[in-house]
């Protein structure tokens, strides 16, 4: 699955994109090389057009976008 992350997050994990290999569906809360963020705190857009929370499953044909909260007024 490739993996995309837009700033400061990508400060933290140290990348901007990522292909990660799943063998199965994996929830995304359970993905190891996110393991340092609190992914509650973040829009999680799963293929471009569908915003999800971090107990979705994603598979290795998935593409997940990390983005930071979108404030508005």
């Amino acid at each position: 699955m490739k993996v995309k992350v837009f700033s400061p997050l990508s400060e933290t994990l140290g990348f901007k994109e990522k292909e990660i290999r799943l063998s199965k569906k994996v929830r995304i809360k359970d993905i190891p090389e996110l393991a340092k963020v609190k992914l509650e705190d973040y829009v999680l857009s799963l293929n471009r057009v569908k915003v999800v929370s971090s107990d979705t499953e994603v598979g290795d044909e998935d593409e997940l976008w990390i983005l930071p909260p979108i404030d508005g007024g």
